[in-house]
């Protein structure tokens, strides 16, 4: 029998074949994640595409999700596709929120994120995301199915990142329903408060896809003359301006260049001494001079606000 972490209970040999064990995490996610029920709706020519998606050339199927329902209540995947003229998005919104929690939207095409070449029409609201929070966006005039399947990917990966521990929709304190905008001359001046509601949705779900991830220092090697720190994001993309990492021995701080993003899943070297050879495309140049003085010098990560995300010592 393989050797068992310090207060764990030991599997009899005879059931060790039969035994998994994992994570409720894991189990909640692998099933949503699998089993999407995207709405029969279709605005524009993108929704042509998702008509093309579900052929058998590019078979959602294969993603759990070629069960496409007519009832809102029945789905959790509302697909916007097309242009969003202010007399529909009154009827989306009341689709949205007759969907059960937990609920996803994907904006496809550019008329469904920002208005599309009707940007400058009267009749056209400049992207859905003024209105429903947003998961994912598909760029494109229309999106290729390809495109769509690698949106449809995203989500999956979105969903992955969740726990059921910190999202909203199980809170009893939470709410997702999403103000219904009234139609008039002006939609989007009719009631001030609203979007301000959409975008405190959208910050709340966001911060749920993160609950199970974040950015992290993950390790400080020395490799001769070369010092590397090591930073990982387990959670989704981040923007690093304004962020610093601080030596706390050695008192000096770096900090990253505006514009920076670190990835979903990527990694992140900051090198450091005379040592450092050719930079690729994942590492950022700290210093020539030794920055870490001695065993039990501390690294942090600081945020643009200055509040610490992560340390390590060595």
């Amino acid at each position: 029998m393989a050797e068992l972490p310090q207060g764990a209970a030991a599997v009899p040999e005879d059931v060790q074949s039969n035994v998994l064990l994992t994570t409720v995490d894991w189990i909640y996610n692998t099933g949503r994640t699998f089993s999407l029920w995207p709405m029969t709706f279709g605005l524009a020519c993108c929704a042509i595409e998702f008509i093309v998606a579900g052929t058998a050339r590019y078979d959602l199927s294969r993603f759990g999700m070629e069960v496409i329902r007519p009832s809102p209540r029945q789905c959790d995947l509302l697909l916007v596709s097309g242009t969003v003229t202010k007399k529909m998005v009154v009827p989306i919104v009341r689709l949205y929120n007759q969907m059960a929690e937990p609920r996803y939207v994907v904006s496809m095409g550019a008329c469904a994120t920002g208005g599309g070449p009707f940007k400058e029409g009267y009749n056209v609201v400049s992207g859905i995301d003024k209105f429903l929070p947003v998961d994912v966006y598909v760029p494109g005039c229309p999106p290729t199915p390809e495109a769509l399947l690698n949106g449809f990917i995203t989500l999956q990966q979105k969903i992955k990142k969740q726990s059921v521990r910190t999202v909203p929709w199980y809170r009893k304190d939470y709410t997702g329903e999403v103000p219904i905008p009234a139609l008039g001359p002006d939609i989007f001046g009719t009631a001030p408060d609203d979007m301000k509601r959409v975008r405190e949705i959208n910050l709340q779900r966001t911060m749920a896809a993160r609950a199970t991830g974040a950015i992290s220092i993950a390790d400080l090697q020395h490799a001769g003359a070369n010092e590397v720190v090591v930073i990982r994001n387990s959670g989704t993309a981040q923007e690093l301006t304004g962020w610093r990492l601080q030596s706390g021995a050695g008192g000096q701080a770096y900090s990253f260049p505006a514009g920076f993003v670190l990835m979903p899943d990527a990694e992140l070297r900051v090198h450091s001494g005379p040592g450092v050879g050719a930079l690729a495309a994942n590492e950022q140049m700290w210093s020539n001079q030794p920055v870490w003085r001695d065993e039990g010098d501390t690294a942090t990560l600081l945020d643009a606000n200055g509040n610490t995300v992560a340390t390590f010592s060595y």
